[in-house]
């Protein structure tokens, strides 16, 4: 059976014609458990560990509802060279409704 949804990401392609997708989020799993999930893709070398910065997404709308940013997910941002509206989706927690993230690849 599948968690019990706290929150709804909205995932946004930002290719011509491709619709929304709204993706479920328990309390107790990060944005990429949640995308893993449901199927939607997320990339990753080190399956969600903070340690290849693979699943970084931008966040477009509600970045005040995502867990506050720790020490490890700075220091992988930083050494990607992310901008300051992107996360790891391996350390955000949805805390809040009203979060859209895309990536380069959706």
């Amino acid at each position: 059976m599948p968690p019990n949804p706290s929150h709804l990401i909205r995932c946004r392609s930002g290719f011509p014609g491709r619709p929304d997708k709204e993706v479920a989020v328990a309390e107790d799993q990060t944005l990429f458990e949640a995308l893993r999930a449901a199927e939607h893709p997320i990339a990753s070398s080190c399956d969600g560990a903070a340690v290849c910065g693979r699943c970084v997404v931008s966040v477009l709308e509600g970045a005040q509802s995502l867990s506050e940013m720790d020490a490890v997910e700075r220091a992988v941002l930083r050494n990607e060279g992310a901008q300051e509206h992107q996360r790891l989706a391996c350390q955000s927690f949805a805390l809040g409704p009203g979060i859209v993230v895309s990536t380069d690849y959706w």
